[in-house]
This record gives C-alpha cells, sequence and structure tokens, in this order.
C-alpha cells in the first residue's frame, strides 16, 4: 500500500475563529448595536445574530454590505470566512482518521 504525504500536522491546527467574532468586537469598537447595524447593511437582525453567534457564514453581498459599515474591505471578510471553513474542513477530516 503506497503511503500518504501529510502536509499538515492536525495536532498542530492553528485555532481560527468566525468572522463573527471579529465583527462583534468591530460594532463594540464603533458603540453599534445589533439592530442598528441590521439596519444599515440591509440584513434581517437575525442574519446577524446568527454570524455573531459562528451560525452562519459571511456571504460575498454580506461582506461588501459590512464593508460600507465597518470599513473592513469585503475581501477581507471573505479571506477570514474562508480560512475559518477550511479550518473546520481540516478538523473535522482529522477527526475521522
Amino acid at each position: 500500500m503506497a503511503q500518504t504525504r501529510q502536509f499538515f500536522d492536525p495536532a498542530k491546527l492553528p485555532v481560527v475563529y468566525h468572522p463573527g467574532e471579529t465583527l462583534d468586537e468591530k460594532l463594540q469598537e464603533m458603540g453599534m448595536g445589533v439592530k442598528e447595524f441590521a439596519t444599515r447593511v440591509s440584513k434581517p437582525e437575525k442574519t446577524v445574530i446568527a454570524v455573531l453567534k459562528g451560525k452562519s457564514s459571511i456571504t460575498p453581498d454580506m461582506a461588501v454590505a459590512f464593508e460600507m459599515v465597518t470599513k473592513i474591505p469585503a475581501h477581507m471578510w471573505l479571506r477570514h470566512q474562508k480560512r475559518y471553513d477550511e479550518f473546520l474542513a481540516r478538523r473535522k477530516r482529522a477527526k475521522s482518521l
């Protein structure tokens, strides 16, 4: 049987946090509540709450809307979401090995 090369050590996976945590910090920094933020980004309050709780992903549309209010570029929100999704996939794979 051929050996498979392992490109990363599952035990050394860096912890990556959901971008909702960054959003929460930014809202606190801006002194803005969830309701006001949801209104400004034209998203339902429950959607923003789901992102803040890490239960929903940031979509490209959301990233652009978030950029307009937070001044954090949309590509940063999307990159953060992508890193988080990859982290979850790697952790899931490591657990199944």
